[in-house]
């Protein structure tokens, strides 16, 4: 079969045929054929998480896809829902959804602080139930869309980008899919920020009722099978040396390996499938793709840790940027595990001014506002996330940077002059009234 380099090597929307039958495949397979389950896929960015779904569930009349974006909110997603799936919106639902709003609106901010404490694993249920009680939010939106989706017959929803609703509205969804559940309709969630067990922090009564794929991890003999049926399909073959060299260069992250193979049979006028074989073996032009590969990336990643180092309301102390530092100047292992709190604030206490008046309340505050800072400086994907008490990269093309990143350049990235702290100043402060 005659076909273009795009459906077989690259980074695309759609299955490339170079797609290779992990594990979680068949896990994943096996769970949606043989259960009811709600099924959620996380990872970081770029792992295939959507290649996944779509290769077991593919658009069909009984499925519909709803992406989050930025600002969306439950109620949002239900209108999208029920459009989609050709029902018009009646007038006891719109009544319904403006009264759901309205209750969201009144939430109160100890209830917000309450969730974003369970989720980074800062503090712990008992801790704070003498101190917030729970709102009321009665699930009528749900039930209504629940029923037209039944007489529609439409059976499984799938929800991509999870992770960009607020988290109030993930609160909410938990206990909504208890009730989509019992009704037979079926969700379909994918998002980073997420790990086993993710909703059953809001709501105990969904287990059992889900179950959870990570879709991270690449093996090198996956990034291997994926070389080979590429090839075959281009009619190609690829040198030992050079697919070893990617392979290691691209830091297992899938994306990146697929970005490399793409160049490297553009460069080499591999457009569609070869008539005779080609070989590809030039190892240094292997080495200078991978470089300008790298340069063309970084320069993106670099404005967004820019922004990120340069904090925003919290910057007095310039914590962003010290642990933005820290984070360029981890090895490999650290990055790839992501960063205990523990960690950072040891580290902080080595290379910060003020060092030894920091303490673990400052770095809370900075940590959980990680998340709000990114989407205040519009960085998406985001970089990082801080989450049960753990500084991670949910983008997955990062950590490829940071594996080719000269250390001795950090200072050029970051110039220490854009980050003074007036020490007296705040060292005052500090004892005056920041951490009591």
């Amino acid at each position: 079969m005659d076909l273009s380099l795009r459906d077989v090597f690259g980074v695309s929307k759609d299955v490339l045929k170079s797609y290779v039958t992990r594990q979680v495949d068949f896990d994943f397979k096996d769970r949606f054929e043989l259960t009811d389950h709600h099924l959620v896929i996380f990872g970081e960015t770029k792992v295939g998480k959507t290649f996944l779904r779509k290769q077991y569930i593919p658009i069909t009349e009984e499925v519909i896809v709803v992406d989050c974006t930025k600002g969306i909110n439950l109620n949002d997603i239900y209108i999208q829902i029920l459009y989609k799936a050709g029902i018009d919106l009646t007038e006891k639902i719109t009544r319904t959804i403006e009264e759901s709003n309205k209750l969201k609106g009144e939430v109160s901010s100890g209830f917000l602080d309450f969730l974003k404490a369970k989720i980074t694993g800062e503090l712990n249920e008992r801790d704070l139930l003498s101190e917030v009680r729970k709102p009321y939010i009665p699930n009528t939106v749900s039930v209504l869309v629940s029923n037209e989706l039944e007489k529609a017959n439409k059976t499984t929803v799938v929800l991509d980008d999870f992770h960009y609703l607020p988290l109030i509205e993930q609160y909410q969804l938990s206990f909504d899919l208890k009730m989509f559940y019992q009704n037979g309709i079926r969700f379909i969630i994918l998002g980073t920020k997420i790990t086993s067990g993710y909703f059953e922090k809001f709501n105990g009564e969904l287990s059992h009722r889900i179950d959870y794929f990570d879709a991270t991890t690449w093996k090198t003999e996956e990034l291997r099978e994926i070389t080979k049926k590429g090839s075959e399909h281009l009619n190609i073959s690829f040198s030992e040396e050079v697919i070893e060299f990617f392979i290691k260069s691209s830091n297992g992250i899938v994306s990146v390996f697929q970005g490399l193979l793409f160049e490297i049979c553009r460069t080499n006028d591999v457009k569609r499938t070869q008539r005779r074989v080609k070989e590809i073996n030039n190892l240094d032009q292997a080495k200078e793709i991978m470089r300008n590969y790298w340069e063309n990336m970084s320069v993106t990643y670099f404005t967004k840790i820019k922004d990120i180092a340069g904090g925003g309301r919290r910057r007095k102390l310039q914590l962003y940027y010290y642990i933005t530092k820290i984070v360029l100047n981890s090895e490999q292992g650290i990055i790839r595990n992501g960063f205990p709190f523990q960690y950072i604030f040891e580290k902080l206490k080595d290379i910060h001014p003020l060092g030894s008046s920091i303490n673990h309340g400052a770095l809370t505050t900075v940590l959980s506002h990680l998340d709000e800072l990114q989407i205040e400086k519009e960085i998406f994907p985001k970089v990082f996330t801080y989450f049960d008490k753990r500084l991670s990269i949910v983008d997955s093309d990062f950590y490829f940077i940071t594996k080719h990143l000269d250390r001795n350049k950090i200072d050029e990235i970051l110039p220490p002059h854009e980050y003074v702290i007036n020490i007296e100043e705040q060292e005052e402060e500090l004892q005056l009234k920041l951490f009591d």
